[in-house]
C-alpha cells in the first residue's frame, strides 16, 4: 500500500540524536512497509546504517552521495511498486502511534487521496484553515485549487505515480533559491510563484491533511538552513 522514502545527511551531533531516538520510533509505527532510504555522505555513515539496519526491517539502504538530490530521490521512487509513497526528512519529532497512521491511510486510499503535506501540521491544522476543509474522520479534505500551502512538500504522502512525474520533470529545471544538492530546490520549482505549486491542479486533485499534528520537526537549524549558504557537499 505505502511505502517511505527518506533522502539526506547528518553532520551535527544534537541532529544524529534525534535518529537515534526516532528511527525506532518511526520504525513501528510504519513497521508494515519498505523503506527507501539514501544516506548522502560517508560522515557519520556507519553510525546512521547501524540505527535503521536495527530497526527497520523491511530495509533498502544506500549510500549514494550523487549531488542532485532529486536524482537519487528518483533512483529509489523508480525501484517502488506500491500506489502511495510517503517522503519524509530525517529530524521529526514523531506523535502518532501505528493504529493512527493505519487509519489515516486507509482514509487517504478511500477516499482516492493524491496528495497529503505533513510538515507544517502545526500550521495547517488550525481552525482558521477549518472552513475551507471538507471534514473526513481523521482528515481534513480540499481540493488542489483551495490549497492552504503555496508548494507541493517533500514531506508528504504521495501517489506515487504523481511523484515519480514530478522527480523526472524537476530535471528540466534549472536551481532557483536553492542548489540542486538541497531537496527544498524541488519545493521552491514546484511553488505557486512560478504558477507550478499545488493549486495548478485544479478541482479533481482532492489534497488532505491529518486532523492532528502526527509530527513535528525538533530543531531549527536543520541541515537545509546549515548548508544553504555553502551548499550541501554530499
Amino acid at each position: 500500500m505505502m511505502s517511505v522514502v527518506q533522502n539526506f545527511i547528518c553532520t551535527k551531533e544534537s541532529r544524529l540524536n534525534v535518529i537515534r531516538d526516532q528511527v525506532p520510533k518511526m520504525s513501528k509505527i510504519f513497521k508494515d512497509f519498505d523503506f527507501y532510504i539514501n544516506y548522502a555522505t560517508v560522515e557519520n555513515y556507519f553510525e546512521v546504517s547501524s540505527v535503521y539496519s536495527d530497526n527497520v526491517k523491511k530495509l533498502n539502504f544506500f549510500n549514494d552521495p550523487a549531488p542532485i538530490w532529486s536524482e537519487t530521490t528518483l533512483d529509489m521512487v523508480i525501484k517502488i511498486n506500491t500506489p502511495y509513497t510517503l517522503i519524509l526528512c530525517e529530524d521529526f519529532e514523531y506523535r502518532t502511534t501505528y493504529d493512527e497512521w493505519k487509519n489515516i491511510l486507509n482514509e487517504v486510499v478511500e477516499r482516492d487521496v493524491n496528495y497529503m503535506p505533513i510538515g507544517r501540521l502545526w500550521k495547517y491544522t488550525k481552525e482558521m484553515y477549518h472552513q475551507g476543509y471538507d471534514e473526513g474522520d481523521n482528515l481534513w479534505l480540499y481540493p488542489a485549487s483551495k490549497s492552504p500551502g503555496s508548494s507541493l512538500s517533500v514531506d508528504a504522502l504521495y501517489k506515487t505515480e504523481f511523484l515519480l512525474n514530478r522527480l523526472i520533470d524537476l530535471k528540466e529545471y534549472a536551481s532557483d533559491s536553492f542548489p540542486l544538492n538541497l531537496p527544498h530546490h524541488y519545493e521552491d520549482i514546484y511553488h505557486e510563484k512560478f504558477n507550478n505549486g499545488v493549486r495548478k491542479w485544479g478541482n479533481d486533485f482532492l489534497c488532505a491533511v491529518p486532523k492532528k499534528i502526527i509530527l513535528m520537526h525538533t530543531q531549527s537549524d536543520t541541515e537545509t538552513i546549515l548548508n544553504k549558504g555553502r551548499g550541501w557537499q554530499r
